[in-house]
Formats: structure tokens, sequence, C-alpha cells
């Protein structure tokens, strides 16, 4: 939804990042996800990392599970400030803001040196830029044998239904089954440590305050051509849950 901030009109492009925002502001999930889930991805890596780079963090509900579940560094990638000055805010209330950095950056450019992470975590994030641009580009800042862990929103379904199909063909064409994304992925050059789909608590999570937002907002925001946007997904991925959903990939890079 985020790329819809896109815009030849500048000031339709302001207005509607505007209105995005003002629905998100009070949700601590920015995506589907559960500290289970994340938990669960995390424990597939049997080296501890000592540098983790978590990319497109939002708020960093996620951060906060890597932090508490490894003793690593955490450098926390995403390009809107508050909600990174948020996730500061949280680290600091735990007293391990020494193990935080934050980067305001682009997921296209990223800041940093070759091989500098074990761990790579992009939780809904990675489709931004493209899967296999992704798996590419991401690769080399990882160490010898380190890990990359995406989750990727996937067809649960080869014969999908027409409204989910018209959906996904305007907001994400690139939507595949999660064999074609093995596939892609091996092709990189990785191997595939374990994979899983996403629970329904980690959906819950974020469209049932969504959707509560939504109702919310209504009548306040009725022009806001944001607010339509973001109620059609909710409508879409309510009902037709059952055919689609994000899916959770760890994977290593094939020694040099």
């Amino acid at each position: 939804m985020r790329l819809k901030w896109l815009s030849k009109d500048m000031n339709e492009h302001d207005l509607y990042m505007a209105d995005f925002l003002k629905v998100y502001e009070t949700l601590d999930y920015w995506g589907p996800g559960s500290e289970s889930d994340t938990q669960k991805a995390l424990s597939m890596v049997t080296r501890p990392p000592a540098n983790i780079l978590d990319v497109g963090c939002g708020k960093g509900l996620a951060t906060k599970v890597l932090a508490e579940n490894s003793d690593a560094r955490i450098t926390a990638v995403d390009n809107e400030q508050s909600a990174l000055n948020q996730l500061e805010e949280r680290f600091k209330e735990q007293g391990i803001s020494h193990r935080l950095e934050t980067v305001n950056a682009s997921m296209t450019k990223l800041p940093f040196s070759k091989e500098s992470f074990d761990l790579i975590w992009a939780e809904g994030s990675a489709y931004i830029i493209g899967i296999e641009n992704a798996l590419i580009e991401w690769k080399a800042f990882l160490r010898e044998q380190g890990y990359l862990m995406i989750s990727d929103m996937v067809w649960r379904t080869d014969t999908p239904s027409q409204e989910s199909i018209e959906f996904w063909d305007k907001e994400y064409p690139d939507i595949q089954l999660v064999e074609k994304r093995i596939e892609q992925m091996e092709k990189a050059g990785y191997q595939i440590i374990g994979h899983f789909p996403q629970s329904k608590e980690s959906w819950k999570n974020y469209y049932d305050p969504l959707s509560e937002r939504v109702v919310e907002l209504e009548s306040e925001m009725s022009c806001s051509t944001a607010l339509k946007d973001i109620k059609h997904e909710v409508n879409v991925c309510t009902n037709f849950a059952n055919e689609f959903g994000y899916h959770m990939f760890m994977l290593t890079n094939v020694k040099y």
C-alpha cells in the first residue's frame, strides 16, 4: 500500500501520504506479524548472530523480539522517521539502546559495507524492491554462511477467486506460489533452512485493529483516497484470507 504514495502530482502524493500515516499512527502493527512467528523463524538460526539488519522495521515489534531472543547488535532501517523514533524509545525504556542503531534510508540504497551482518531480517518488506532483487542485492551484506529471513505474500491455492486475482494484479503482481519462491531463492544461491505460513494470529494482529481504525475514521476521512484503498484491502484480505497470506522463509547463503 505504501507504494501508492508515488504520484506525478506532488500535492496529491503529500495528501495521500498524510492520510495514510493518519490511519496507521495509532496502530502497533504495520503489517501482519506476531511474536510467536518471529520467534519460530529466529529459532531456525543455529549460529547466534552478532549483527542483525532489520530491513523495513516499522515501529519495531519484530526488532524487539530479535533483541529479546539474541545478544546481537541490531541495525533497524526504515524510511519513516516517526516509526524509528518510537522504536528508539522502546529500546530506551528497556535499557538496551546500546544494542540499537536506527537508519532512515531506502531499502533500494542500503548504506552498509559488504559482509556486515550475520542475519538480515525482512518481515513483509522485501516486496517493495521485488523478492528476486532483494535476494541478489542483500546477499552482498551477508557474511559467509549468514542468514536471510524474508516473509512474502504468497498464494495458498492455485485456483484463487477472481476477486483475489484482480486485487493482487493491482497491488502485488509478482505474488507467487511458495514453490516458485523457493525455486527463485535456490537459483539466487541460497539454501532453504526452513519455511512456514504465517499464523492466523499474525493476520488478526494486523487486520482486526486496521479494520476498527477504518471504521473510526470513515466519517472524518470520507473523501480520502488512502482510506478508500485501505478499506478495500481490509475487505479483500478478510473475505478471502484462505486464498493467500504471508509465508516466512529462512535462508542461508551458500559458502563462497
